[in-house]
């Protein structure tokens, strides 16, 4: 008799292995909405808007930039030491900033402050807008420069100022960091033209 159940168990576990697999697959590929769906993207509005204005950026962007970095959580931290809502690297445009305005390189700690966090990333993203401002996708160029850099941004440019750019960008991440935030920025934007109609 307990050979007999034994025997039943082991039949059933392949079957119940597989079907927690088959269950596990769908909570990861339903994982990004999920997520999304906790996000308060109204989070620092204010904030988001002063810095974007004073960079000459749409704060429409510069939200949709901040929901793919961090998902407005000013104590995000990146793998390769990237700081809070922007996501910004002390060696990369913390530095440039610091230099450009002749002040000490702020410490970690203050990065994550959203006030400073949101004016150093702004300023370095506005930076690559202007940089790019001829480009009729300079939005896209701008992003890739911030997540890949300008020598990327360099060999990734279009040969025409009016050529497409998402087709040109070589690494697969970055691509879908551009696709993603010009997605949501598309979306920001005809939520915000609603949103002044009604």
């Amino acid at each position: 008799m307990q050979r007999r159940k034994n025997r039943r168990i082991r039949l059933r576990l392949p079957l119940l292995l597989a079907t927690l697999a088959v269950m596990a697959g769908a909570v990861w590929s339903c994982r990004e909405p999920l997520l999304e769906f906790w996000v308060d993207d109204t989070r620092y509005a204010a904030e988001i808007a002063a810095a974007a204005r004073k960079h000459g950026l749409d704060p429409q962007l510069v939200r949709a930039v901040v929901f793919q970095e961090s998902r407005f959580n000013p104590a995000s931290r990146g793998g390769k030491g990237e700081i809070g809502l922007m996501q910004i690297l002390p060696r990369g445009a913390v530095a440039d900033y610091a230099n450009y305005h002749r002040i000490p390189v702020p410490s970690e700690t203050r990065l994550f402050a959203p006030e400073l966090n949101l004016e150093i990333g702004c300023w370095y993203l506005g930076r690559a807008m202007r940089r790019w401002r001829e480009y009729r996708e300079c939005a896209m160029l701008a992003l890739v420069q911030y997540n890949a850099g300008e020598s990327r941004a360099d060999r990734w440019k279009p040969e025409q100022l009016d050529g497409p750019v998402l087709e040109r960008i070589a690494i697969p991440s970055t691509r879908t960091y551009v696709e993603k935030i010009m997605n949501r920025y598309a979306r920001y934007r005809a939520q915000e033209s609603h949103a002044q109609k009604d």
